[in-house]
């Protein structure tokens, strides 16, 4: 049984630490002091990543690993925890942090209810990484021997409890620096190239935003110049696009280089562009082993059906799936993740304590 108020104080517990990424450390320390009372032994990768190991006592059940990150997006100095109703919010100035916090007390008690039921399980671990916003850092830093061989179950998607995430998008990141001719602004702009210019037309001709269902692109960063009296020589641009259809994205991301290369043509500069993969896309079907289980241990755990979906976003689950390691993602109840309206109700917390528990229990006879 879940024990819901330790839950509340743990979760609570958990908020009180400022966690962005490079001030993970004290959360790690307290999640492993937590893992210790359910009868894991737990180190520290020389990253800061959390590796808990427990053996099972079901050897023929396959290995298993639950995954969460310690770090938060920001804002999030001077959080102030409102609870009401029994929701959790905050003042309205800085993020929560049940992204992915939530997740976080959500194995944390799962897996103290399973150590004290006493109930058979197989081999468990639980890894929580750090830098997972900033990149997914601490996942690519793993030594992939760490969960080799195992099955994940990555609780780190938004929305209530009960979704099963079937696939996500590969992520490409596109950086353009663009070069054109300084010269006074006042006596003689006909002599100048304004790279500002060039990088304004660029983004005006292209697609951005909702692309099509499966595919997304953004400006993230645009600027440059160094004084309004100067036609400005250098300009920086950092865009992204996401699709889990391969041919959309590589689509889009040929429109994104040719706006470039043509709005530097047009004005007579020049555009270098560098690109770079950041994780790779995956697809599940719901006859796969992890799928199987998770929805096995939902419909035990609350004799509801779960809902399978993709998703928009990147997690640790990318690249456990990239290396060979199957790993699906899980719904852990918080609503409106990384804005100032992010919050999470206490039941949703109770119930992804619930099915993580349920899962390892699933795991062991499934």
């Amino acid at each position: 049984m879940i024990h819901v108020e330790r839950l509340r104080e743990t979760f609570l517990d958990l908020l009180r630490f400022n966690s962005p990424h490079g001030h993970e450390r004290e959360v790690a320390r307290y999640c492993a002091e937590c893992l210790r009372d359910a009868g894991f032994v737990c180190q520290t990768d020389a990253f800061g990543n959390l590796i808990a190991q427990k053996g099972g006592s079901v050897p023929e059940a396959p290995r298993i690993f639950f995954s969460a990150h310690t770090d938060t997006v920001q804002p999030t100095e001077g959080l102030i925890v409102r609870e009401e109703e029994g929701v959790f919010r905050t003042s309205g100035t800085t993020i929560l942090g049940a992204d992915d916090k939530a997740g976080l007390v959500e194995i944390l008690e799962g897996m103290r209810a399973l150590d004290e039921s006493g109930e058979p399980h197989g081999d468990l671990q639980v890894v929580l990484t750090v830098g997972e916003e900033v990149g997914l850092l601490g996942a690519k830093a793993l030594a992939p021997e760490v969960v080799a061989g195992s099955l994940g179950f990555v609780f780190d998607a938004s929305g209530p409890t009960g979704s099963i995430i079937t696939s996500a998008p590969t992520h490409e990141v596109l950086e353009a620096r663009v070069r054109g001719r300084a010269a006074h602004a006042g006596s003689r702009p006909e002599e100048g190239v304004s790279a500002l210019q060039i990088a304004c037309r660029a983004v005006a001709g292209m697609r951005l935003g909702r692309i099509d269902l499966e595919t997304t692109a953004n400006l993230g960063v645009l600027h440059g110049g160094l004084a309004t009296n100067i036609v400005a020589e250098e300009a920086y641009l950092a865009f992204e696009a996401r699709s889990r259809n391969r041919a959309s994205l590589e689509a889009q991301l040929a429109h994104m280089r040719e706006c470039l290369g043509e709005a530097a043509r047009h004005f007579g500069g020049l555009v270098a562009i560098e690109q770079r993969r950041d994780y790779e896309g995956y697809s599940w079907s719901r006859e796969d082993l992890a799928l199987r289980i998770a929805a096995a241990a939902w419909r035990t755990a609350t004799g509801a059906e779960p809902t399978f979906r993709p998703h928009g976003g990147g997690s640790d689950a990318n690249v456990f799936n990239a290396r060979g390691i199957p790993a699906v993602v899980l719904s852990c109840g918080y609503l409106d993740a990384h804005s100032v309206d992010e919050h999470v109700a206490l039941e949703e917390l109770a119930t992804g304590a619930e099915w993580a528990s349920q899962i390892a229990r699933t795991a062991a006879v499934l």
